[in-house]
């Protein structure tokens, strides 16, 4: 499934949210030389606990919004954030 995701970079920790319709994502890696799109497949990986290679950014390497394509099941997600 492909999401659009806000993303800021260089926060004080990681996390994944839904909130009012969205998704976003803060990440603590720095938006340079692509460390940050990095520590977001990384991180979603980690959290979603699927495999690195089943997560793609699709659009917006250098933007702030981006459209992730995640290899997960709609439940799946949706069950995610009902536990966190």
């Amino acid at each position: 499934m492909n999401i659009e995701v806000k993303v800021t970079a260089g926060a004080k920790s990681n996390s994944f949210k839904f909130e009012n319709g969205a998704y976003s994502i803060r990440i603590m890696a720095k938006a340079i030389d692509g460390k940050a799109n990095k520590a977001i497949i990384e991180f979603l990986a980690d959290e979603l606990n699927i495999k690195k290679k089943d997560i793609n950014i699709l659009k917006g390497e250098k933007s702030s919004k981006k459209i992730i394509a995640i290899n997960i099941e709609e439940n799946k997600l949706k069950e995610y954030f009902s536990k966190n």
